[in-house]
């Protein structure tokens, strides 16, 4: 698959509290991961990622996607672009901790590909991995890779999302944590 991204420039990052339909996203790769108090399903997408955190009739939705990209506004908890480093914390009706940190970096080209070849070598048990086809300009294409450490009470995600044609790296890492404790 090419890599068919938007610029980093445009991309956007998001939080709703609803479940996002699937039509809306090109999904590249995907995975699910399963605990007893929830479940965490991760996408990559062409634009970057859909992640969708589910315990009992609460669900949330992150997105990395372009801001030209088609989404409801209905629910939005976080929108943000990702042109500038950027922490949010939020408690979600008293029984969901979410934080999350974003941030863009553009690197020299020599750096840009030690980058990629670090993150191409990384392999799916850890969570998730997506070699894009080069679109022709480079000898290689985006690499979006996702890191997940799922444990009982929370979930923290990690991604990477590569754009080669700005030598460009979207980084960040999320935090699912469930604030009431399970009862026996």
């Amino acid at each position: 698959m090419l890599s068919v991204r938007p610029k980093i420039t445009d991309l956007n990052f998001h939080l709703f509290a609803r479940s996002l339909h699937p039509e809306l996203f090109q999904v590249c790769a995907s995975r699910t991961f399963e605990r007893e108090r929830y479940s965490l399903s991760i996408n990559i997408s062409t634009d970057g990622h859909v992640l969708t955190f589910k315990h009992q009739d609460l669900t949330l939705s992150e997105v990395s996607a372009s801001l030209h990209h088609p989404l409801p506004s209905h629910r939005t908890v976080v929108s943000h672009a990702v042109e500038a480093p950027r922490s949010e914390s939020i408690v979600y009706r008293d029984r969901v901790e979410y934080q999350s940190e974003v941030e863009m970096e553009t690197v020299p080209p020599s750096t840009f590909v030690t980058i990629a070849q670090q993150l191409d070598k990384r392999v799916e048990c850890e969570g998730l991995v997506h070699r894009f086809g080069s679109n022709g300009r480079l000898a290689f294409g985006a690499i979006s890779y996702i890191n997940v450490q799922s444990f009982r009470e929370h979930v923290k995600i990690r991604s990477f999302h590569t754009f080669p044609d700005t030598c460009a790296v979207m980084k960040s890492e999320s935090h699912f944590k469930l604030l009431i404790p399970e009862t026996i």
